[in-house]
């Protein structure tokens, strides 16, 4: 009777499957937390760091701890900190390759958190924020040295009438050679002899008569000719000089246009105080929409990780397998699922202003296949410096090629302290304190991106200017500021994902113009009168050598006139004189002459 057991086979069993538990117990971990870490750092351009990574196969599972996530721009700082994620593992899913979580709990999640190391992984330049960069372009008080101004300045006055007069020259030039050319005394001269010889003819009687008829019709023929090119050019002449002349009136209004560039070049206008809103607040509004188009372009690929197979016309590209080697067969599966999918993620964030509590479903790399978008809600009430927020969107890629993503955000009574509007030295301006209440959304579709918010802003102590001030006009814009307690504000974003363009508004634009408005249009029109005055004693003899110029063509216009007269003269002359009367009415036969 053989053994039941075969003791070599059993230790054999027994040592492999030690080996395996010892790789399982040293090193599956460690080997989980690598792949985490590089695949992270690698997407996100700095670095990723988990303290542990516990994977479990009774039950399926994995827990990581303290994930931290490197802010790129700045890295000794956490963009995100996670103290725990834990998830269960779909064991038979497993078998088949395909990682499915049913349930994920992500727990305090932090934003900002300070480094102990540098999480960059490549050399960053440090760069100055833009809110500290710009500078406040006020309106001067004083008027600028117009004489100065005028002999820097490229009045486009000066060149319309350079351009003109450049113009008339050539036209001058142009018909004094036409007059050459056009018929002139010269002509008449031989028109007045040959009709001198037609009256000969006519002594001659009736075969002197005949005999000049063709000379007659010859001679009426020429000068017809002639009449008609010289009214031609006649009808020319006039039309170049109408449209000379159009010119001429149109430099009427070219020193108020030279006037306006002027004042608003040199600020010498209140609608400089229009845009206010974008200087105090549009550095800073821009660097937070660059950062968020950063980060999204970093998260993009995951979304779309995985693209739906082809339209199904020409079927899916088939390799033939190697010899001995097998093939993976796909079938067509009635609920198909994608080879990443966590279901659902419930996320707890501790945030300054308190703890934020949300759910993230769908989370996948291949939506084509789940036929279903990620979304995402979270939300805070009665937390310390908010009343509330709420924060809802959807990733939505389950059509590649008609991807579009949304977010809302609502934040209600956020207490707003100590920030710096503008850290200009000519005009300071401050926000000690005040409540928001603030609405946004966003869409992005393709590299399109579009947003819009709003805010009302209440209960505001606002600071502004510098002590010692004398100027005017700041005084009078901190003495406005400093009285303001609500606000409105609109913000508009639109672009593409590499370039916005940003633009704002708030009743701080009207209530500034409105303080500086009397003020600074007492200063541009007095700048505006000294300017008039100024390029209409500039512009007075160019204007006087033009309207000289253009005498110089009444001459022309007289020639032409004349020469179009004398050949209606000739041609007069030569019907009355040379034609017969009566006796060649009386000719026998009816004989008719051809004229």
């Amino acid at each position: 009777m053989g053994k039941w057991i075969r003791w070599w086979g059993l230790g054999v069993f027994v040592v492999v499957a030690a080996i395996l538990g010892c790789v399982w117990i040293f090193f599956i971990d460690g080997w989980v937390k690598y792949l985490i870490e590089q695949a992270g750092t690698e997407a996100v351009g700095a670095r990723v760091e988990l303290d542990t990574a516990d994977l479990t196969l009774f039950p399926a599972g994995l827990m990581l701890s303290r994930l931290q996530v490197t802010d790129p721009r700045e890295p000794m700082t956490n963009a995100v900190e996670i103290a725990n994620v834990t998830m269960g593992l779909n064991g038979l899913n497993l078998l088949r390759r395909k990682i499915i979580v049913e349930e994920m709990t992500v727990e305090d999640v932090r934003l900002g958190t300070p480094r102990a190391i540098s999480g960059a992984i490549r050399e960053v330049t440090l760069q100055e924020k833009e809110s500290e960069m710009f500078s406040l372009d006020l309106p001067s008080l004083e008027v600028p040295d117009v004489k100065n101004i005028l002999e820097q300045e490229d009045l486009e006055t000066i060149r319309l009438i350079e351009s003109l007069k450049a113009d008339l020259k050539t036209e001058k030039d142009t018909w004094e050679s036409r007059l050459k050319e056009l018929p002139g005394k010269a002509q008449l001269t031989e028109y007045k002899q040959r009709v001198k010889n037609l009256k000969k003819a006519k002594k001659g009687g009736l075969k002197g008569i005949l005999g000049g008829v063709g000379e007659v019709q010859s001679l009426k023929q020429d000068i017809e000719q002639e009449i008609q090119s010289l009214k031609g050019a006649k009808k020319e002449f006039e039309e170049k000089m109408a449209f000379l002349r159009t010119r001429l009136d149109q430099l009427k209004t070219a020193p108020k246009r030279d006037i306006q560039h002027l004042q608003a070049k040199y600020n010498m206008s209140p609608e400089g105080l229009a845009n206010m809103s974008q200087a105090l607040l549009g550095g800073q509004i821009g660097s937070w929409v660059r950062e968020g188009a950063e980060w999204y372009e970093r998260v993009k690929p995951f979304l779309e990780g995985a693209q739906a197979l082809g339209s199904g016309e020409t079927g899916p590209e088939v390799h033939k397998p190697l010899r001995g080697k097998g093939a993976d067969v796909h079938f067509k599966e009635a609920r198909p699922l994608p080879d990443f999918l966590i279901r659902k993620t419930k996320v707890s964030m501790s945030m300054g202003v308190g703890d934020l509590a949300g759910t993230i479903l769908n989370i996948t790399t291949d939506q084509p296949t789940l036929g279903q978008p990620t979304t995402f809600t979270f939300s805070g009430d009665q937390l310390k410096g908010v009343k509330s927020v709420a924060l809802e969107g959807a990733f939505n890629h389950v059509v590649p090629a008609d991807a579009k993503d949304q977010m809302t955000l609502q934040a209600k009574g956020y207490e707003l302290s100590n920030l710096v509007l503008s850290q200009d030295k000519k005009w300071p301006v401050a926000l000690s304190s005040g409540l928001g209440d603030v609405k946004m959304n966003v869409e992005v579709k393709g590299q399109a991106l579009t947003a819009h918010g709003s805010g009302h802003l209440r209960n505001l102590h606002l600071a502004a200017g510098r002590e010692g001030d004398t100027s005017p006009l700041t005084k009078a814009f901190s003495s406005a500021v400093t009285d303001i307690s609500e606000l409105s504000l609109q913000a508009n974003v639109a672009g593409t994902l590499e370039q916005q363009d940003i633009t704002l508004s708030s009743d701080l634009d009207r209530i500034l113009k409105k303080a500086a408005g009397k003020m600074v249009n007492d200063l541009a029109a007095k700048f505006g009168a000294e300017i008039q005055s100024a390029i209409a004693a500039k512009i007075a003899k160019p204007m006087q050598d033009l309207k000289k110029n253009f005498s110089a063509f009444d001459g022309i216009a007289g020639d032409l006139t004349e020469r179009v007269t004398q050949h209606d003269g000739i041609l007069k002359s030569l019907l009355e004189k040379t034609l017969p009367t009566k006796s060649l009415k009386d000719l026998p036969g009816g004989f008719k002459l051809p004229f």
